[in-house]
């Protein structure tokens, strides 16, 4: 006689398939170049498949005017189709052809910029006579999640010192899904050493940890709920948090980066007392 699952098995396995479906939307919207939410409502679409904007937004319990606005960009994009039957049904394109479409917009624009560039910087030293650059401290807030992973992968792509990243679960999952772990094989590959401090050492987590590549990778108390990642000697990038109910907003975003020596230099250290009171990631468990 079969047994019946119990409340608790039930749950389980409804929080095991959330998981899945949220990691493959953070996959999904990645590749994309979508934001979460965008990629969550793209995914419920091809699980739904046809339905209608309403109806939508009630399964997702996003706000109707909000979920218009997404589907809207989503169809200007080219990823949502709608019918012409009333009411309208949303269309999710398949995904091989999504995929295809962002590569071929991303080829252009590449061939673009390559086309382009020489002459724009012969422009440029036609018309600057002093020296770029300043050896003076400088200050810059970066905003949008991909803008900060951009110019954190850009710093680990010429590093050849030690690197600590000490950020939250949630943020290490998206990360992921970003070419930050490509980056630090470079970093690595260049002489770099990157380590990793993060707050949770979950069984469900520990794929994400160490498929991003670090050198050595820590459980630990962190200090806010940001990400810091600070480059000996060099630079820093300083987030005030991560991990708010604004996940889902990839634009709340808000990066400082400088190269201010002393402000760099305290964080570095800090980073350091932490890494050595954390706790090593418990092979075991994996």
């Amino acid at each position: 006689m079969q047994r019946q699952k119990t409340d608790f098995e039930q749950t389980s396995t409804e929080l095991d398939i959330i998981e899945k479906v949220n990691d493959v939307s953070l996959a999904f919207s990645s590749a994309l170049g979508l934001d979460f939410q965008s990629g969550q409502i793209y995914m419920a679409l091809l699980r739904l498949g046809p339905v209608t904007t309403g109806s939508l937004a009630k399964e997702m319990k996003i706000d109707r005017n909000k979920i218009y606005r997404k589907i809207d960009d989503l169809v200007s994009e080219g990823f949502v189709s709608m019918t012409l039957s009333s009411p309208k049904l949303c269309i999710p394109t398949d995904p091989e052809n999504s995929i295809e479409l962002v590569l071929q917009k991303k080829k252009k624009d590449i061939e673009r910029i390559n086309k382009i560039k020489k002459d724009i910087i012969k422009k440029v030293n036609g018309v600057v006579s002093s020296p770029f650059g300043t050896s003076m401290p400088t200050f810059r807030v970066i905003q949008g999640l991909e803008n900060v992973y951009s110019g954190i992968g850009l710093a680990l792509e010429t590093a050849k010192n030690i690197v600590y990243i000490v950020t939250p679960i949630k943020d290490i999952m998206r990360m992921y899904h970003s070419d930050i772990p490509d980056k630090i094989k470079i970093c690595k590959k260049n002489g770099g050493t990157v380590f990793l401090i993060t707050d949770s050492d979950e069984k469900l987590m520990i794929p994400y940890i160490k498929r991003l590549n670090a050198t050595e990778n820590k459980i630990g108390k962190l200090p806010s709920n940001g990400r810091i990642t600070v480059f000996k000697n060099t630079q820093m990038f300083m987030s005030d948090s991560t991990n708010t109910n604004d996940f889902m907003d990839e634009n709340s975003d808000i990066s400082l980066c400088t190269d201010a020596p002393e402000m760099t230099n305290n964080i570095f250290s800090l980073c350091k007392f932490l890494w050595d009171v954390a706790t090593p990631l418990n092979p075991k468990k994996s």
